[in-house]
């Protein structure tokens, strides 16, 4: 078997800690008799790329598919409306979250008129070189593993910049542009918070995924540990 370690998600300014935790669940691999290999993801790999285009494709789906929800004949209805606009307004206003109403408003922007190229249109063709990066690299090995997030678990609330929860994606959005098989599961400990080990796979090759999921899971014993936090609960 030959697993991939793509040098991209291992950049610099990556913490040395993250980065030799992920590399060590790698050679745990390599100790079962795998073979590690580097591996380029030119553009797949670069957070610039990937960001812009996964959210910019994201939110335009979100903007399109979330406008059937007008209270007429799916979800939530707003009470106490005197005409079709103002249900329209209640309900889209009450039933969806901040988060939601975000996605619509970037996706809308990106789909209008005068900037469908400009934006959609362009990351779709970014998409499609995301694509081919996997290709070529599945050509030489088998499997890609690597960090799940560049941080560790973060404690409940830590986040609430939108944009920073993002960047959080920067190492698994490209695989969902490329609609390729993947698993994120426990892969080490740092500062006493786990940290993820994320392993994609080729099409269609779900069952090869699990498999070496599962052969991980053998070899370590990450998957039981808890963080101090739910220890000292009990």
């Amino acid at each position: 078997l030959k697993v991939g370690l793509a040098q991209e998600h291992f950049p610099a300014g990556l913490d040395p800690e993250i980065a030799s935790t992920a590399q060590n669940a790698a050679q745990a691999l390599q100790a079962a008799g795998a073979e590690l290999v580097d591996v380029q993801l030119p553009v797949a790999g670069h957070p610039e790329y990937c960001i812009g285009a996964y959210y910019l494709i994201a939110m335009g789906e979100a903007s399109a598919n979330l406008s059937r929800y007008d209270g007429i004949k799916y979800g939530h209805r707003a009470a106490d409306s005197t005409d079709l606009q103002e249900l329209y307004l209640k309900t889209r206003s009450e039933g969806f979250g901040a988060e939601v109403k975000r996605r619509i408003m970037v996706g809308t922007y990106a789909l209008s008129a005068g900037f469908y190229d400009a934006y959609y249109r362009k990351a779709q063709k970014i998409r499609r070189l995301i694509k081919n990066d996997f290709n070529e690299a599945f050509d030489e090995v088998d499997i890609i593993v690597g960090p799940t997030s560049p941080h560790t678990a973060f404690e409940l609330g830590a986040k609430s910049d939108p944009v920073a929860m993002y960047l959080e994606d920067i190492y698994t959005i490209a695989v969902n542009l490329a609609g390729l098989p993947a698993i994120s599961i426990p892969g080490g400990m740092v500062d006493g918070l786990p940290i993820g080990m994320h392993m994609v796979g080729n099409d269609f090759a779900e069952a090869r995924v699990l498999n070496i999921a599962h052969q991980f899971q053998r070899q370590t014993d990450w998957h039981r540990n808890k963080p101090a936090a739910f220890t000292q609960e009990g």
